[in-house]
């Protein structure tokens, strides 16, 4: 076995929706795994008073300053390599297409390039869009998506979906944490790797029941050729437990 490609997954912060506690576990985490390919999920910015339905209300009325000054301070804290547009970032991006306000649609279009520059500043070689075709990166046999299903099955349909056969799929937007094995030939697995904001800041969510499971955590592994490996973390109590040191063994043939 060669030396294996390290790996980190992580999303759904929400700008200035994000948990701080929970980003400072992940920096230390990187810092620990030294993971060369870090994977951004998406939703690295809330934009709620640019989602579809918005009123004359107070998430209406909210300056996006706070919130898009955050998402870029996460980038810079976290530097992804990869950034996959989530659908709040895809709100921007819609806005540019049915805003009836030619200055909506400028201010959204400037938005966008600033949430461009800002990940490539902070090293993102690819920026994938918000597209369920489109918006796949694939590291050998491990494919990450921000998310295009909701649900207590999201996961299992999602790695149906995308994962290849005897590979893994990793998605953020459920906000959950969950690994399920898939049912599908040479088998596979599929993982919801938790969000890094505060479920109680988020006030347009508290009415959903799918909003008690969120769960404060990221996905980690590693690849080799075809070979893989994907663990969750997240919270214990009120602490952070973490395996970062990588043992391989490989029994020799007699």
């Amino acid at each position: 076995m060669s030396t294996p490609t390290r790996f980190v997954a992580f999303g759904d912060n929400h700008g200035d929706m994000v948990d701080d506690q929970a980003t400072d576990a992940l920096c230390e985490f990187i810092k620990d795994y030294k993971p060369t390919v870090r994977v951004h999920l998406g939703d690295c910015f809330d934009f709620r008073s640019l989602r579809r339905g918005v009123g004359n209300d107070a998430e209406g009325a909210e300056s996006l300053m706070s919130d898009i000054q955050s998402g870029e301070e996460f980038l810079a804290r976290t530097k992804p390599t990869v950034y996959l547009m989530g659908n709040h970032e895809h709100r921007a991006t819609a806005l540019q297409h049915t805003s009836g306000s030619a200055i909506v649609r400028d201010y959204c279009a400037d938005l966008e390039a600033r949430i461009k520059t800002a990940a490539k500043s902070c090293g993102a070689k690819t920026i994938l869009p918000y597209h369920a075709e489109k918006g796949v990166y694939r590291l050998g046999p491990v494919a990450f998506v921000h998310g295009y299903a909701y649900g207590l099955n999201a996961t299992a349909e999602q790695g149906k979906h995308y994962a290849d056969r005897g590979g893994a799929l990793i998605h953020g937007h459920t906000h959950t944490l969950s690994q399920v094995n898939l049912t599908k030939a040479e088998g596979g697995a599929a993982f919801s790797a938790g969000c890094l904001c505060q479920k109680e800041a988020m006030a347009y969510a508290s009415h959903r029941l799918a909003t008690s499971r969120w769960g404060s955590g990221f996905a980690a592994g590693w690849v080799d050729g075809n070979d893989w490996k994907v663990w969750l973390v997240h919270k214990v109590g009120k602490s952070w437990i973490w395996q970062t040191d990588l043992r391989i063994f490989t029994p020799k043939t007699k």
